[in-house]
């Protein structure tokens, strides 16, 4: 009997540990408020979104970026607030650009979501211009 009781209770935890958000670059709806104003502006202002990578830019690495959508009374995160999460990530590393940009629409039920933004892109610094 002591052991059943605490097979299930295992159970249960193991089944509730799904339903914690638990990815740190995950925002949920559209809230801006974990970055300053002024650093939204500059990296709204300042990395560029470019299709394909320039041949002498560096790679600084990937970066990535998550919008939760729990709740029926939030507004449903939007796509563009998914790519100035990817470009402030991006102006955090001392990025110039982003390249490579995918966002998807993804079940998230065990990130307490209905549905997520997933968004990845490559961070890059370019090449200081020749003059």
């Amino acid at each position: 009997m002591n052991f059943a009781f605490k097979a299930s209770m295992l159970a249960v935890v193991v089944a509730l540990s799904g339903c914690a958000t638990y990815s740190s670059n995950m925002r949920v709806g559209n809230d801006m408020s974990y970055a300053s104003l002024a650093d939204q502006r500059a990296a709204s202002q300042t990395i560029q979104v470019l299709d394909v990578a320039p041949s002498d830019a560096t790679v600084l690495g990937s970066v990535d970026a998550g919008r939760c959508h729990r709740s029926f009374v939030e507004t449903a995160p939007a796509e563009q607030m998914v790519l100035l999460d990817l470009k402030l990530a991006a102006y955090a590393l001392g990025a110039d650009a982003i390249t490579d940009i995918n966002v998807e629409k993804q079940s998230a039920l065990t990130k307490n979501c209905w549905y997520m933004l997933d968004g990845k892109a490559k961070a890059l610094r370019l090449a200081a211009p020749q003059g």
